[in-house]
Order: structure tokens, then sequence, then C-alpha cells
């Protein structure tokens, strides 16, 4: 154990004088051609403003970048973080949240433990425990820059002498003139875990263009995406003895089980804006005429294409209770097609009327082709549904931002399903200081997943008709930027809820039950000093069909200062905590997490020391990560049978370019 320890220690303390020294030599580098930067930056966060001056071409270079979003009819403006606080957070899914139960690993399936900020983006049922490590239609970002825009970013991480977890992402953005910008992105988590036969491999490539014109908005993009996973079934002893290596654990699995699935996105949409009259502005003696939209038509389309395989070399008796197809040498694959097209109508708001909303109708056909397998050959299932609704919304006034939407499944499989949602923010000013409010509550009636109700493989087989899951849920949140401070409070009903029970399987609790939750973020500056700080706290009132922790804690302390008064670094450690309860436990041929009564996790500190630096365009980090684990052995589950990682070494480094 000291072996390790010192090689970890040397190792850090020699990446961190690789980091200054590289970082140094940099300046050298990045000054060429380039001005003093003489804009405008929030120390604190660092956002916005991303680009230094280029002297060559006299071109400032600029960037505005946004998601489409509500049934991808509109703009939502995003801003670039190229702050230093953070950056050696390199996990995808505690970029999102706090706390999540995982099996122990970057890029294993997870839960958020958040109930609240719970997002499933997969439409497919067996990777909406991996959906954060796929890149889906609504979480392109499009841009607008005046100078071609790219990034590299490189993350490695060691188990003791072990390479174990590599991270790239590499990412370009141009506007061929000043409409239309293309760009691609490629981005890969690639983790042999520490403990045998348990790893993944998720790769994304992604194309995107979009044109906005006066009259006419065009967006294409095309996605291409794997996501492998092998599984172990966990290790089989309750703790981890000291005197043996994490890889030298007994499994379930003698070899591996490995869940493959590719899939494919395409979307494309068009919009066409029209005018009522003409605009006339006077300037300079001139007059000019302006086009001001008024109303649009807008047609979106998009084609997701899944495909799984599960391979299983051998059937681990003892973790599988029943085999339906086949003992040894079998794939099980299934497939899922879904094609969703929209017509949209709008009529946008009238900035020179007093009471004016925005409104816009749609409707929605969805294709859904479905298939599982059976002992001899596959099983298919083909529908439809056709969905209608409309929004009416308010976003130009001073006073509240307000927007009330819903939509109804009026025929096909799912029909009777809603939705009906409203959301309010409300501009709160406080002795000359702004703050806001905002309120958001929906309404909702929801079919199962076909895969829940039909499905057949080696070891799973059922045959469900549920009825639709109910759900009533309001979140308020407020915002004080001055004093970096936000709160909230979450409320959801539930009735007909779907789950996976005890025993790995679908199923639904037709019981009321509620889940009640409070959260609250505050930041503390003091002199060269801060102090970070995220608190959950949640409560269900029947822990049948959902167990939650009922705290869940961040904390993190850090120095940050310039160092020859041109390199920012940011020294600290951070520590996460969630209180002890009856985490669910998962199920590796599904992909599934599932209720369990036997095992209590949490109610142990997972804490990391860090250091980030960043220099004009480079940025870098190295992290000792959960740095208690060898003085706190064998306490550290996460997901019951999967302990997390032990401590190891981890750094990257990101390069932005822009000229």
């Amino acid at each position: 154990m000291q072996a390790n320890l010192f090689y970890i220690f040397a190792r850090m303390r020699n990446l961190m004088l690789y980091i200054t020294i590289f970082m140094i030599v940099s300046v050298g580098a990045n000054a060429q051609g380039i001005r003093p930067n003489n804009l405008t930056m929030d120390e604190d966060t660092s956002k916005v403003d991303l680009f230094d001056k280029v002297a060559p071409s006299n071109v400032v270079p600029a960037i505005r970048a946004w998601h489409l979003v509500d049934n991808f009819s509109r703009k939502k403006s995003i801003s670039i973080d190229t702050s230093t606080i953070g950056f050696h957070n390199y996990n995808p899914i505690f970029k999102k949240s706090i706390s999540n139960n995982y099996l122990g690993f970057v890029g294993s399936p997870y839960q958020n433990m958040q109930f609240f900020d719970r997002k499933q983006n997969s439409k497919f049922y067996f990777l909406q425990e991996l959906s954060t490590y796929q890149t889906s239609t609504s979480d392109i970002t499009y841009f607008n820059t005046t100078t071609p825009y790219a990034h590299l970013m490189y993350n490695e991480g060691s188990q003791g002498t072990r390479r174990a977890m590599q991270i790239f992402d590499a990412f370009f953005t141009q506007n061929i003139d000043s409409l239309t910008n293309i760009g691609f992105q490629f981005d890969v988590i690639k983790n042999a875990s520490s403990y045998a036969l348990q790893g993944a491999n998720h790769k994304n490539l992604s194309f995107f263009f979009s044109r906005n014109g006066t009259r006419y908005n065009a967006y294409f993009n095309f996605i291409n995406k794997n996501n492998d996973l092998l599984n172990n079934g966990g290790i089989t002893t309750p703790t981890i003895n000291r005197k043996t290596g994490s890889y030298q654990l007994p499994t379930y699995f003698g070899q591996s089980l490995e869940a493959n699935t590719k899939s494919i996105s395409i979307f494309t949409s068009h919009e066409y804006l029209m005018g009522k009259l003409p605009f006339w502005t006077e300037k300079d003696d001139s007059i000019k005429i302006v086009f001001k939209p008024r109303y649009a038509a807008q047609y979106t389309a998009e084609l997701n294409n899944y495909k799984r395989f599960l391979v299983e070399k051998s059937v681990p008796t003892n973790f599988f209770d029943t085999t339906f197809i086949k003992n040894a040498n079998h794939t099980d694959s299934a497939y899922f097609t879904v094609f969703n097209h929209t017509i949209q109508l709008k009529a946008f708001e009238d900035e020179n009327r007093k009471f004016t909303f925005g409104k816009r109708v749609f409707i929605e056909n969805e294709l859904v082709k479905a298939v599982h397998p059976l002992p001899y050959g596959q099983r298919i299932y083909t529908y439809s549904n056709v969905m209608l609704g409309g929004e009416i919304y308010s976003e130009n006034s001073n006073f509240w931002i307000w927007r009330a939407q819903a939509n109804f499944t009026l025929l096909g499989r799912n029909i009777g399903d809603a939705m009906v949602k409203g959301m309010i923010e409300k501009p709160l000013v406080i002795k000359n200081d702004t703050s806001y409010l905002n309120i958001e509550g929906w309404y909702s009636d929801r079919s199962a997943n076909i895969f829940e109700e039909h499905w057949q493989s080696n070891h799973f087989k059922w045959e469900n008709k549920f009825k639709k899951q109910h759900e009533v849920v309001f979140r308020s949140s407020y915002t004080y930027p001055r004093f970096k401070l936000q709160a909230g409070f979450d409320y959801a009903l539930y009735s007909n809820y779907l789950y996976n029970n005890e025993l790995a399987l679908p199923d639904q609790y037709k019981e009321e039950f509620s889940v009640l939750g409070a959260w609250l973020n505050k930041d503390f500056k003091f002199w060269y000093f801060g102090w970070s700080n995220k608190v959950v706290w949640q409560t269900v009132s029947n822990t049948t069909a959902l167990r939650l922790p009922t705290l869940s804690a961040y904390s993190s302390i850090y120095f940050t200062h310039y160092l020859f008064k041109v390199m920012k670094i940011n020294l600290g450690a951070e520590v996460y905590y969630h209180s002890a309860y009856f985490a669910h436990s998962y199920e590796p041929s599904t992909t599934r997490f599932y209720v369990q009564n036997e095992l209590l996790t949490g109610n142990y500190p997972y804490i990391n020391l860090y250091f980030n630096a960043k220099l004009k365009r480079t940025s870098a980090f190295a992290k000792l990560e959960h740095a208690n684990s060898r003085f706190k052995f064998g306490e550290f589950f996460g997901t019951p049978h999967y302990p997390m990682e032990q401590m190891a070494f981890r750094f990257g480094f990101l390069w932005t370019f822009y000229d």
C-alpha cells in the first residue's frame, strides 16, 4: 500500500511540475499575433467573452451558441464556461448531479439520486441508464462564429501502475458565411475498471449544420453512437480485504457479459418566417425597410435507429436462475427504430402591443418498430402515434416570463397520453440587485415503454399490460447571483408508478405516493479562498417502488490565485456524501436498476484532492481521486455488489483554438 501511495504522489508531483512548465512555455506560442485581452470577464465564473482579440485579420473572435428546445421550436442561448473552478470534474454523471447510484467506474450505468433532476434522454429502453454517455439530438449545440473555433481535450487515469481510463474529445465549428455554420464533435470514454471483467467504451461522432437567415432557418445533424459495456456481475464478497488487490477479488461471472449498442440519429428542421406589414425606420435621412417576422411555419423530422447485442460465452448459474434459449455462446439481439416528424405553426409576440403573447400549435406523427428475440426467431411490433399540442408564452416582458403548453395523443398505441405544463420566471429587485424566482409544474399521463410490456431474452421474459403512469410535479427555485445563492423546493405525486421490482422485472405500483425535496447551493469567497456547498434533502412517502437517500451533500474548499501573474491556478479538496439507504441493485443483461431490500449503501465520504490551471487557451488538471479509500477500507459500495474505484491518479488537458 505504501509503495502505491508513494507512486501516486510522485506522479502527481511530477505532473504538476510538467503542467507548470508546459503552460509557461505556452505563453510564447500563444502570444504570437495576439493582443492583450482587454475584454471584461467575471473573475469567478469566467463565462462569456471567450476570446482574445486577434491582430492579423482585425477580426474580433466572437461566438454565439444555443440549443433547440420545446419540440425544437425555439432557441435557448447557452454560455461557454471556461472557468478553472470545477475543471477537474471530468465524470459526465457528476457534472450533472452531486449524487449518483452507479457501478463505481467512469462510463458505468447509473441512476441520478437527485430524483427531480433525473432525465432519460434515450428513447431506447435498454439505454436509459446510459443516457448521459449518448449524444442525442436535443444535446446538439449550434453555433455562429466570426472565426473558426476548435478544442481538444484529453484525460487519463491510472489505478496504481495500470492505465485504466482515457477520455478524448475533439470539436470544431466554422461559419461558411455570416448565416451558415458547420461543425463536428467526436468524444470517447474508454475505461477498464480496476475490478476484473468490468469496463466501458462509449463513442459519439456528430456532424451539425445550421443556417439562420431573415426568412428561413435550417438545421441538420447526424450522430453515430456506440455504447459497449463489460460486466462481471459484481464481486461476491460483502467487504474488501486490505491484502487483496481489487483485480483479484472474486466476481459472479467467470467471463464478462458484454452489452453492445450501436445507434444513429438523423435530424432536420426547416422554418419559414413571414411578416404581415413592413416595418419602417428612418436613419440618416434615408428610409430602410426592415423585415419583422410575425408568423412562421416549421417542419422537423428525426430518425433514431438502435441495435443491441448481448453476448455471453457462458451462463453463470450462480447468478441467473433461468435460461430460456441457450446455456453457452449465446447472443441476444434487439432492434428499435422510431421516426418522428412534426408540423408547427407559430405567431410571435408583437412588441408594439401592450398585451400580447406568442402562440404555436403542432401536430406530430411517430412511427415505431421494435424487435426482440425468441427461442426460434424474432417478434416484431409496429405501431404509430399522432399527437396534437400547443403553447402560449410571453418572453419579452420585463415584469415576468411565462409559458404554458399542452399536448395530447389522439391516435395510436399511446392514445390518451397527455402533458400539461406551465412555467413562470419573475425577476425580483432588492436594493438595486436582481434575483429570480422560477416556478414550474406539470401533469402527465404516460404509457409504458413497448419493452416494459413485451420482452424475451435468454434469462428474462415478460408480457405485461400496464395502466398509464400518472404524475403531478411542482418545482420552484430562487436564485440570487450577487450572494451566489440558489435554493429550491420540489414536490411530486405519483400513481401507477412504473419500476423494476425485486426480481428485476418491470412492475407497476398502483397506490399513490409522494416525493418531497429541497436543495440549497451556496458559495463563499474570502480573499483567495473559496468554499462551494450543495445540499439536497429528499423523502418518499412509500418506499415500495422508489428508494432515495435522505441527504446528499457536496463541499469543496479551494485556493485560487495567479501564478507568475498570467496563469490562474485552483488548488483544493472536495467531498461527496449521501446518507445510507437501500440503493437499487443492477441487472446486467437488461442494463436496468431494480429495487432490493438486503444491502445498505452510503454514509461514506468520498474525498478528492485536485489542482487546476489555466493559461490563455490551455487548461489542465491533476487529481487524486477517492484519496481516503486506503484509510477506511471495505465500506465504499455505491451499488450493491459494485464497489467504487479505489484511490487513483487522474490528469487532463484542454486546448482551444480560435483563429
